[in-house]
């Protein structure tokens, strides 16, 4: 609760059941406007209209408009890993439950920017009564849930106007309104090429379409909307304006196909097609990354032994390069945020098609998250590629931001770096330790550090 002060939302959505205020702590039962009887009810009414939910197919998704997350909450004990993905508006730090939750979440908003993810990435992309306007302005922002979302995957949506027939008293409007906002939905959804895949009470699901032949309608100039121009990168997505244009799925999709990749977990260990438009990436490069992961992860949990138990949940990578060090600790109670520079070769699609989430960032910038919400950072040669760009005193500012109290961060660079970042963490009162690499290399040495909790006086220093 000290992390989270915000009672407004208990007050609020105490009817919904949230969350509940119990003493120091907010307890979520797992409830939302969507789902009064609990999450775990909805999801097994959304198993039952998508099986493929159940057998390693779908493994990442996206929650828009996410509340605390407890859909994405849910989704981690079925093996499915959620990015959950909410604004900070009038119901306060929903982020911020989410993270304190354990639970994978970003700041963001569908809005006037492409979201910090590459075209053809989640499964799976869910709005549960997030009240998007997804059929106005053109459908800029079913365009953007489209490009995100990978060819055969599904998107559901349950809240208005689904189930318009039943509902329609509660939601302030008439029938003949929610019945139009209906037909509007599904007519747009049809030519932007989606399928409806199944439809149940308050649940429908549309599926992502995955060959070629709705696609090569929408280069007829009489349609809406159109086929994006070749110019425009489909992965292009750091401060990229919105366009009203569909992204459609290139010649090197096919293998990346929802019903085409190997499900979950088989893929973590498998490099995607998508790999040879990485410069110098090639399927021996991947997986001799795989093999130094493992040398490396053995011996972090070595230096920092609190790696693999309930201490460590939230964890960042900050400057991956194939989500190496997150797949050699799937197998401890923790969750990964795989950061690609958005000055580095593009590599976050090879990323998502392992079956790992992440997002672009300019570490010159804030990342969008709220203070206190990552219990280890991990950086691996950060400071010697972006030094010319950005001041590192600034980086380890933002990094102790995102940093938890008693926290820990793992800073992999050159001697030198390794040195003069030594003396600034001594100034932000961490912890530090020098400690040899894996190999025991003069050139290359890591940092162990831990935030230490400290407060300020009450005078101006």
């Amino acid at each position: 609760f000290r992390n989270v002060p915000y009672d407004w939302i208990n007050k609020q959505k105490s009817n919904q059941h949230w969350l509940i205020k119990e003493g120091e702590k907010f307890l979520f039962p797992g409830g939302g406007t969507m789902f009064p009887n609990g999450v775990g009810e909805y999801v097994d009414h959304m198993v039952e209209l998508i099986p493929e939910m159940k057998d390693g197919t779908i493994r990442t998704a996206i929650d828009t408009g996410c509340g605390v997350a407890s859909w994405g909450g849910d989704l981690l004990d079925r093996g499915i890993l959620t990015l959950s993905l909410a604004p900070r508006d009038n119901h306060e730090a929903q982020v911020q439950f989410a993270l304190e939750r354990g639970i994978p979440a970003i700041l963001g908003i569908i809005s006037t920017q492409r979201l910090p993810f590459p075209s053809n990435s989640f499964d799976m992309a869910h709005c549960s009564r997030c009240l998007i306007p997804w059929t106005e302005f053109g459908g800029v922002y079913l365009l953007e849930v489209h490009r995100i979302l990978r060819p055969g995957g599904f998107w559901v949506l349950s809240g208005p106007p689904v189930n318009y027939e039943n509902r329609w008293r509660g939601w302030n409007t008439t029938i003949e309104d929610q019945k139009s906002d209906y037909e509007k939905l599904q007519d747009l959804l049809t030519s932007m090429c989606f399928k409806l895949y199944n439809k149940k009470g308050d649940i429908a699901v549309w599926q992502k379409d995955s060959d070629d032949t709705c696609y090569k309608k929408l280069v007829n100039p009489d349609v809406y909307p159109p086929k994006c121009d070749d110019s425009i990168e489909p992965d292009s997505a750091w401060y990229t304006p919105l366009r009203p244009c569909v992204v459609a799925p290139g010649p090197k999709i096919k293998k990346s196909v929802l019903e085409s990749i190997p499900k979950w977990p088989e893929r973590l260990q498998v490099a995607s097609e998508r790999i040879s438009d990485v410069h110098g990436g090639n399927a021996n490069a991947f997986k001799h990354d795989i093999g130094k992961w493992k040398v490396r992860a053995k011996h972090y949990k070595k230096l920092l032994p609190a790696i693999g138990t309930d201490k460590i949940r939230n964890v960042m990578d900050m400057n991956t390069v194939y989500g190496g060090f997150a797949a050699a600790f799937i197998d401890s109670p923790l969750w990964v945020m795989n950061v690609v520079s958005s000055y580095a070769p593009n590599t976050l699609p090879v990323i998502y098609d392992r079956g790992l989430i992440g997002t672009y960032q300019d570490w010159c910038e804030a990342f969008s998250t709220y203070p206190r919400t990552y219990d280890l950072l991990h950086v691996d040669g950060l400071f010697t590629a972006e030094s010319h760009r950005c001041e590192m005193k600034y980086v380890l500012l933002e990094m102790d931001r995102i940093l938890r109290p008693m926290g820990y961060a793992i800073i992999r660079e050159s001697s030198y770096y390794v040195d003069a970042i030594a003396t600034i963490t001594k100034g932000m009162k961490w912890s530090c330790r020098k400690e040899d690499t894996e190999y025991g290399v003069e050139k290359e040495k890591i940092l162990v550090c831990q935030k230490k909790l400290w407060y300020s006086s009450n005078q101006t220093s």
